[in-house]
């Protein structure tokens, strides 16, 4: 997709909801209800019978794996995953961090990387590495911000707000109003996250990872935000907001099918 419009034979992307059940995912665990959703989604997506899904174990980092199949992520811990392969099917999982999906409409090549507040700039890694890889121009590559918890939500203390306004853009970060508090889209629940002493400061990763975009020089119609905060919607599983509920907060999965 580019600025709301459908690029030919782009590949399909998507999240699951808080109502598909956690999506959690670890090598040495089982997760049958997982298993069953990505096939599912995968069989409807793609007509098929059969999809080659390939998951990486995250781990809040800027490592993103080149991958024709399964078997060349498999076992391994990271937060990204580029391919040019056909009928495959790239996951991450989130709970309010920004899943983005990745596509060059020249060469076919797509991505999925996770970007919480540790992995941001990671998507940039993952074009540079589609650039090495399969000879993506920048011009081509078209990007999705998905759903995430935005800075209506997310507080943060100063030095998490430094590292951003230095590092991404001043325009990442605000203030926190005097008695500003995040109540989760007007539900009444109010979060007051402890960052401990000093001011602290609303974080928009958006705006973050379009500073990081717009370096590399892609064009910002290429750019596709999802404007929905995780935190705030309750189709989506939050971290944040369930936490605070007292309840195990729901991992949804992020894939993009080629």
């Amino acid at each position: 997709m580019s600025n709301g419009r459908i690029v030919e034979n782009a590949p399909v992307c998507g999240l699951t909801l808080k109502k598909a059940g956690s999506m959690r995912f670890r090598w040495n665990e089982k997760n049958p209800l997982r298993d069953k959703a990505l096939k599912e989604i995968s069989q409807q997506v793609s007509g098929l019978s059969s999809i080659e899904i390939a998951p990486v174990e995250l781990i809040h980092s800027q490592l993103v794996f080149k991958a024709d199949s399964e078997k060349d992520v498999h076992n391994l811990q990271g937060d990204g995953i580029i391919s040019n392969q056909k009928n495959f099917m790239p996951v991450v999982t989130v709970a309010d961090c920004m899943p983005l999906y990745i596509y060059d409409k020249k060469t076919g090549a797509y991505g999925i990387v996770h970007s919480g507040w540790k992995g941001t700039g990671i998507c940039v890694k993952a074009i540079n590495q589609m650039k090495n890889e399969y000879g993506t121009n920048i011009e081509d590559v078209c990007v999705i911000l998905g759903p995430h918890i935005r800075n209506c939500c997310y507080i943060v203390n100063e030095e998490r707000a430094e590292y951003f306004s230095r590092n991404f853009s001043a325009a990442s970060v605000s203030k926190l109003e005097e008695g500003g508090k995040c109540y989760c889209g007007g539900r009444g629940l109010k979060i007051d996250w402890d960052n401990g002493e000093g001011q602290l400061y609303r974080l928009s990763l958006e705006e973050a990872n379009l500073a990081d975009l717009k370096k590399t020089g892609i064009p910002s119609e290429n750019i596709t935000i999802c404007q929905d905060c995780t935190c705030c919607n309750l189709v989506f599983g939050s971290n944040r907001r369930e936490t605070a509920e007292g309840t195990a907060f729901t991992v949804q999965a992020a894939w993009i099918l080629g």
